[in-house]
């Protein structure tokens, strides 16, 4: 069996759809889908229970003979804005030691969801080297809650008999619709085209990025995906790894995709970013991913141009 927490959720339900292309179905689904939408994303999904996140710890003292091939652990809460550090703590760290302890007593392989928001503004690079890691400096609390983990993960004596934690970078794509405030820009930026004819960015506040210009390492869901798909199978040394597309683009070239998609002509609108995300803005991130090449993936990630035709593919199907 494989428990696949957060499995409701964005990068989730794209799992469990993998998993169900290569024939696996004995998957326990662990979220807290409450009175969100977040259900719709399991419609049509295989898998043999779904349970509340708190019920976990029940569950696996009620089945201490299932044999557990893999924990992928994507759960957490993922709110760059949101600012109650204890919540984070217990959702993001304590609860990931709970597992991590399990895993490490039964041996079972661990993947888990870290994230690219710890390495802050981005001046002490994007390289997933852990002799770093101690230098990064979030510039917010989920960030600071996923470095923390990232940390006491890399200090443990005891361990799964492999995990890897998975420095997502900004993944977009299918699913995400629950996101609200935290979805993909391009998951904003497709409907206002469609609607408006227009796409609008944030303006920049730095001499060195013009409007729209800022830079962000976007990742197509299915390339993050294939990624841990990798590590379940792979022998490659375990600890931290990124997960982007190793390619940084303007959010002027996300537009122009965009516009390509849908044949339409470029319009684009600059205003005002919020105040409270001025000084909490990363103007640029590229993920590092020579560790895993390293490992002798043969990655090929998705291009912003391609990533993009396919997820608005998705939209005219399915809408958001």
């Amino acid at each position: 069996m494989i428990i696949l927490t957060g499995g409701a959720g964005f990068i989730g339900a794209n799992t469990l759809n993998s998993l169900n292309k290569t024939g696996r179905d004995d998957i326990l689904i662990v979220d807290h889908i409450a009175s969100t939408d977040k259900w719709k994303n399991l419609v049509g999904g295989s898998f043999r229970q779904y349970i509340h996140k708190q019920h976990l710890w029940e569950w696996f003292e009620s089945n201490r003979d299932v044999k557990i091939e893999m924990i992928i652990h994507l759960g957490a809460c993922s709110d760059t804005m949101e600012y109650d550090f204890d919540y984070h703590v217990q959702n993001n760290i304590e609860y990931t030691k709970k597992l991590w302890k399990i895993c490490s007593n039964k041996q079972i392989p661990l993947i888990y969801a870290s994230s690219a928001a710890t390495y802050g503004d981005g001046t002490s690079g994007f390289l997933d080297d852990h002799k770093l890691v101690s230098k990064l400096q979030p510039i917010n609390p989920y960030g600071y809650s996923k470095h923390l983990f990232d940390l006491w993960a890399l200090k443990q004596k005891k361990t799964p008999s492999k995990w890897y934690g998975l420095k997502f970078f900004n993944v977009y794509g299918p699913y995400e619709n629950h996101k609200g405030r935290m979805a993909s820009v391009a998951y904003f930026t497709i409907p206002q085209a469609e609607k408006d004819g227009e796409i609008r960015l944030f303006k920049s506040y730095l001499a060195d990025y013009g409007d729209g210009e800022q830079k962000r390492d976007f990742v197509y869901v299915q390339d993050a995906i294939d990624i841990m798909m990798f590590f379940m199978k792979a022998s490659a040394p375990s600890g931290l790894y990124n997960a982007g597309s190793g390619k940084a683009s303007t959010f002027n070239a996300l537009a122009g995709a965009i516009f390509k998609a849908m044949n339409k002509t470029n319009r684009i609108k600059y205003f005002d970013m919020p105040e409270a995300l001025k000084d909490k803005y990363q103007y640029y991130t590229e993920a590092d991913m020579s560790k895993l090449l390293a490992t002798g993936y043969d990655y090929r990630p998705t291009s912003i141009e391609q990533g993009i035709g396919l997820y608005y593919q998705w939209y005219l199907e399915h809408g958001f």
